[in-house]
């Protein structure tokens, strides 16, 4: 089954579209649109329009990660998709934080954006399949909340911060004639 994936939102544009910090992906699969990601704005909806796409034409929404630069159109597209289901990792939440000097500084998902739309949201765990030929795989690497230690980025868990273990991430596999994408 071959794939169409189309770039939405980038952190640069080389054409008449703009682009911004973050990113959004339009995989047109198995007769299936899937999103991933919705950028950090609304600027995703503008871009799709341009395009010739329509938000409300999206069968499946996911995400890679719990960043606001992939999260913060969430919003926008529920507002104008009323079919889709958002697919994000068991462990995403609004508690993601980078360390600025001594500030931590809150960089993660739409605040309450899991209760908002809680009956448009599908959580998942370990390897999971969205459709025929299409899944979401999450991080499988141990050690990881050492990286979110050197890199100065954090969970809040109660009052503490601690090191992100980066286990709201997620990638989208999607099989081609070609292989693995």
């Amino acid at each position: 089954m071959s794939a169409i994936m189309t770039v939405i939102v980038d952190n640069k544009s080389d054409c008449s579209l703009s682009g911004e910090w973050g990113l959004c992906i339009l995989i047109e699969y198995a007769g299936k649109k899937i999103l991933l990601d919705a950028g950090s704005s609304d600027l995703f909806a503008t871009n799709m329009k341009e395009l010739g796409f329509d938000i409300s034409d999206v069968d499946i929404a996911t995400q890679s990660h719990a960043h606001y630069d992939h999260s913060n159109g969430w919003p926008r597209f529920f507002s104008e998709n009323q079919k889709a289901t958002l697919f994000l990792r068991k462990s995403t939440a609004d508690n993601c934080y980078a360390k600025k000097f001594i500030f931590k500084k809150y960089i993660g998902i739409p605040r309450r954006m899991n209760e908002k739309f809680s009956d448009r949201i599908k959580y998942v765990s370990g390897d999971h399949k969205l459709i025929d030929g299409v899944y979401l795989i999450p991080h499988k690497t141990a050690g990881l909340e050492n990286i979110g230690r050197r890199e100065l980025m954090f969970q809040k868990q109660g009052r503490r911060f601690v090191p992100d273990d980066f286990s709201h991430e997620q990638s989208l596999a999607v099989e081609t004639p070609k292989g693995l994408v």
